[in-house]
C-alpha cells in the first residue's frame, strides 16, 4: 500500500512512534555519550524533549498538518533540554514554518521543507560542529530530496532514508576526535535514527508498538566487545561547567545578537526558536552571568544550569547509592562536587521575579538586592520538573539514591522532593530522608551521607546512619540584625520592640521537631561570635558527664555576607575546641539568609558519641 501524503494525524502518529522508540534506549545513548561534553544525559535530555512534544500532540485534538507542526514544535522548544533537545527542537521549528500553511504535502514538498528546516538548524547554533545529529540530520535531509525525486510513496521514502541515515550515522565516528577515541558513534545523532525507526515502524506496520530496547542490530554486540566499561571512564572534563539552559521571550529577538553575545560567556551555544520565543542554551562557567545578560533582551523563564562535570563524574565512575541535596544545604561547593552529591536548587523571588538560588543569582546579588529599601524577597520550592531531572541524572547513573532534604517542618522543599519520587515509575529506587535541619547543620549531615555513599553504602545503610547522628547534631545561628525576623514574623510585635530596646540579639537553632526554636540571646550586635562558642561549649562538654573536657569536634561554619566574622570564628574554634577536621566555611544560601539578614553567622557541630549512652 502506498502513502502518498502526509497530513496532520499521520504527522501526530509517526511523532508519537519515533519519541517512544527514542525513549526506550536511554540508558544505551547516555552511556556512549561522550560530544560535546562527557556527561552521560543526552539520551536523557533527546527524551525528555521529545516526551514533552508528546504529551502535547496526545492532548491535542485531530488537526491539519500545519497545526501538528506547530504544537510539535512549540512543545518541543518549551520542553527541549541539553544540547541536542535545543537542535532537535530548533529542526521542529523550521520544520514547523516550512508547513504553517499546508493541510497534506506530498514527499516532494516534504523533502523541500526538510531541507529548509535543516538549514535553520545550523543557523541556530554559534559553531556548528560536522559529526554530529547535525551532520546525520543534513545527510538525512539529501537523502529525502534525492529519494522523493523519483517516488510519491512515504513507504518507501522513510524505508529508504532510514539505511542512508545509518551510514551517516556511522561515519560520524571518525569525524570528530572525541568520538574517534571513545569508539563509538555521535549518541544525539543515534537519538535521531530511534526517532527514524519509531517512524518506519509505524507506517510499515500501523502501530505504535513497543519496541525492544537496543541500538541498531550488531551495534550493541559490538559496542560491548570494545568497550566493557563505560567510554565515560577515560572522559576529559569538558571546557564549561554548566549546561545553562532558559526560555526567551520578547517583542523582537535579535537572534544573531544573542548567540554573540552568549559565546562570549561559553560554547556550545544555541538559540532555537523565533524572534518572540526563543530556547536558550550554552555551556559556561557564569550561569548567573548569562542569565542576567539576557534579561538586557527579554523576559527570561525556565531557567537551568546542570553541573556537567559533577554529571561527568558520576557517570565515569557510578556509585551504587548517590546522594541528592538541595540548596539549603550549605556545603563547601568544592566538597559537594568531590562527593559527587548533585543539587536541586531552590527558588528567590524577588519582586515577582524568580531566580536559581546560587545557579541562577550570586551570593553578592543576593546581598547587595537584600540591602536595598523596598525589595520583596522570599523563596519557593523547586519544581516537580527540577526535582524530577535531578533524579533522572542520579538514576541514569546508579543503582538506586536517596534525597536528603531541608527540614519538612520548615519548607515545603521536603515535600515537593517526595511527591516527585513517589510519582516515579522507579519510586523503589529512591528514599526521601528529612534532615530536620538547615544550612551548614543540613550540609554535615549531607557530608556524611556523602562520605557513605563514596564507601558503597546502600540507601537503607545511610538513612540508618542519618539517623543515628541527627542526636548528635548542633546548629546555632548568631542573628545580629533583626529585621528579617521581624519582617518574617519570626520575631514580632512586643518582642521585637523589646529586643531592641535593649541590645539584645537571639541566637537561632532547629529543635528536634525540625522547627526552628530560640537557643538563647547576647547582648550588643559584635558579639554573636562569642555567644556561639560558647553555646558549642557547653553541649560538647555536657556529652557523658558534666565534668568531662569538650572532645574531638566536626564544624561547619556559614555566614550572610560577613565572611571576616566567619573567618575569626574559626580562629575562635580552633583555640577552643579538639577538631576532627579544618572547618569550611560557606555563604549560608537565601533560606536561612533571607530570615537571619546580613551578618548572621551559622556554627553547626557533629558531637561525638556519648560514651554513656
Amino acid at each position: 500500500m502506498q502513502i502518498t501524503y502526509m497530513n496532520g494525524k499521520r504527522l501526530k502518529l509517526a511523532l508519537l512512534a519515533g519519541a517512544r522508540r527514542l525513549g526506550e534506549n536511554v540508558a544505551f545513548l547516555n552511556r556512549i555519550n561522550v560530544f560535546p561534553v562527557p556527561d552521560g544525559d543526552t539520551g536523557t535530555n533527546m527524551a525528555g524533549t521529545v516526551q514533552a512534544m508528546a504529551a502535547a500532540l496526545s492532548a491535542s485534538p485531530g488537526a491539519s498538518l500545519a497545526e501538528t507542526a506547530r504544537t510539535a514544535a512549540d512543545s518541543a522548544l518549551m520542553g527541549a533540554k541539553g544540547n541536542s533537545g535545543a537542535i532537535l527542537a530548533q529542526f521542529f521549528q523550521g520544520l514547523a514554518e516550512e508547513l504553517e500553511r499546508d493541510v497534506r504535502v506530498s514527499t516532494r514538498a516534504f523533502a523541500d521543507a526538510v531541507g529548509k528546516a535543516v538549514t535553520r538548524t545550523y543557523g541556530a547554533l554559534s559553531k556548528p560542529r560536522e559529526g554530529t545529529l547535525l551532520t546525520v540530520l543534513k545527510d538525512w535531509g539529501h537523502a529525502v530530496r534525492r529519494v522523493s525525486e523519483r517516488t510519491d510513496d512515504f513507504l518507501e521514502l522513510l524505508k529508504t532514508t532510514l539505511h542512508d541515515a545509518r551510514a551517516s550515522l556511522e561515519r560520524t565516528r571518525d569525524m570528530l576526535p572525541e568520538l574517534k577515541k571513545a569508539g563509538v558513534v555521535d549518541a544525539g545523532a543515534l537519538g535521531w535514527i530511534h526517532i527514524l525507526e519509531g517512524i518506519v515502524h509505524y507506517i510499515t506496520h500501523g502501530k505504535l508498538k513497543e519496541f525492544r530496547d537496543s541500538p541498531p542490530e550488531g551495534f550493541a554486540e559490538a559496542f560491548e566487545e570494545t568497550h566493557p566499561d563505560s567510554p565515560l571512564s577515560e572522559s576529559e572534563p569538558s571546557a564549561f561547567r554548566f549546561c545553562t539552559e532558559c526560555l526567551l521571550e520578547g517583542p523582537s529577538l535579535d537572534l544573531t545578537a544573542l548567540r554573540d553575545r552568549l559565546s562570549e560567556l561559553g560554547d556550545s551555544v544555541v538559540v532555537a526558536g523565533s524572534d518572540r520565543k526563543a530556547k536558550i542554551h550554552v555551556h559556561t562557567d557564569a550561569p548567573a552571568l548569562a542569565f542576567r545578560m539576557l534579561e538586557g533582551f527579554g523576559t527570561v523563564s525556565a531557567q537551568k544550569a546542570d553541573d556537567m562535570e559533577l554529571q561527568r563524574r558520576l557517570a565515569a565512575a557510578p556509585p551504587r547509592c548517590a546522594v541528592l541535596v538541595d540548596s539549603a544545604c550549605d556545603l563547601p561547593e568544592e566538597e559537594r562536587l568531590f562527593l559527587r552529591m548533585e543539587r536541586v536548587p531552590l527558588t528567590i523571588v524577588m519582586d515577582g521575579v524568580n531566580y536559581l538560588d546560587r545557579d541562577g543569582l550570586s551570593s553578592e546579588d543576593f546581598y547587595a538586592r537584600q540591602r536595598m529599601p523596598g525589595v520583596a524577597l522570599s523563596t519557593s520550592q523547586p519544581s516537580d520538573a527540577a526535582f524530577r531531572r535531578k533524579m533522572d541524572t542520579l538514576l541514569a547513573a546508579s543503582r538506586e539514591a536517596v534525597y536528603l532534604g531541608l527540614s519538612g517542618p520548615l519548607s515545603g522543599t521536603l515535600e515537593a522532593g517526595r511527591r516527585t519520587a513517589g510519582a516515579r515509575r522507579d519510586a523503589d529506587r529512591i528514599s526521601v530522608i528529612d534532615s530536620r535541619s538547615i544550612s551548614v547543620g543540613y550540609a554535615l549531615l549531607a557530608r556524611k551521607a556523602g562520605e557513605a555513599a563514596a564507601a558503597g553504602a546502600s540507601a537503607p545503610e545511610i538513612e540508618r546512619l542519618i539517623e543515628a547522628l541527627k542526636p548528635r547534631l548542633r546548629l546555632y545561628v548568631a542573628v545580629p540584625d533583626l529585621s528579617g525576623l521581624i519582617r518574617s514574623g519570626r520575631l514580632h510585635g512586643m518582642k521585637g520592640l523589646a529586643a531592641r530596646a535593649f541590645g539584645l540579639r537571639p541566637v537561632i537553632t532547629v529543635n528536634e521537631e525540625g522547627r526552628a526554636d530560640s537557643a538563647g540571646m547576647y547582648v550588643g550586635a559584635g558579639n554573636g561570635r562569642a555567644a556561639l562558642v560558647r553555646m558549642l561549649r557547653k553541649a560538647a562538654s555536657g556529652r557523658g558527664s558534666a565534668s568531662r573536657e569538650p572532645s574531638t569536634l566536626e564544624v561547619l561554619v556559614g555566614h550572610a555576607d560577613s565572611r571576616a566574622e566567619a573567618e575569626a570564628l574559626v580562629r575562635d574554634l580552633r583555640d577552643a575546641f579538639d577538631l576532627a577536621r579544618e572547618p569550611g566555611i560557606v555563604d549560608v544560601s537565601p533560606a536561612l539568609a533571607l530570615h537571619a539578614g546580613p551578618g548572621a553567622l551559622a556554627l553547626a557541630a557533629l558531637l561525638p558519641e556519648d560514651p554513656v549512652r
